[in-house]
């Protein structure tokens, strides 16, 4: 798990913690490029200048929320360990939500906060199913990388879908009562598939 940057020497932690909170907000709402120090500013009610003394610059801004993240996401994950989660669980975790926006445009926009965010993700998607093949859970993938891609894609093109998700189906996908049902029929594809085979077609 990475640790979170410490607070300036003059800066008040919860100052500091505005800035961030503000800026994985505004990003997962708005994207990376339309997210501005002054925008953070305002939404953390701070000055511009504060923001650029105590982070350097927007990139520098920007990493401080990278870490933050990864913190968040890191003790959701821990947290869920006993329970085989998936993406699906970790959305609809408590406080999880603004971090998962926040991947989601980072991998969106692309560039190098999007290409790190994609591998760490189908690094703890290949190492889960390779804890329940070990367990017994799953079949061993003869393409283990191509098993990450296509299951990492499955759920995170729900997040990066979010917004029409949400409009199709009438509720965030944050409410537990779509993670359950996101949850319910993610696990029936996954266990049962979708087609028939011939031989089954042939006797109905």
């Amino acid at each position: 798990m990475l640790n979170m940057c410490s607070a300036g020497p003059t800066l008040p932690i919860d100052a500091r913690q505005r800035m961030i909170a503000a800026t994985i907000e505004l990003v997962g709402r708005d994207g990376t490029r339309a997210t501005t120090v002054r925008a953070v500013a305002e939404a953390a009610d701070v000055s511009p200048a504060l923001v650029m003394h105590h982070f350097g610059s927007k990139a520098g801004l920007l990493a401080a929320c990278d870490d933050n993240v990864m913190a968040t996401i890191s003790e959701v994950v821990e947290s869920l360990s006993d329970t085989d989660a998936g993406l699906v669980e970790l959305v609809g975790a408590e406080n999880a939500g603004p971090a998962m926006s926040y991947i989601g445009r980072a991998l969106h926009d692309g560039g190098e906060s999007g290409n790190r965010w994609f591998d760490w993700m189908i690094e703890l998607t290949r190492e889960g199913m390779a804890d329940l093949a070990a367990s017994g859970l799953a079949r061993p993938a003869a393409d283990p990388a191509m098993q990450a891609v296509l299951l990492l894609s499955m759920d995170l093109g729900v997040v990066l879908l979010r917004q029409h998700v949400e409009r199709y189906l009438g509720a965030p996908i944050t409410d537990s009562e779509m993670t359950t049902r996101w949850a319910a029929v993610e696990l029936d594809l996954l266990t049962n598939g979708v087609l028939i085979e011939q031989k089954e077609r042939s006797h109905e």
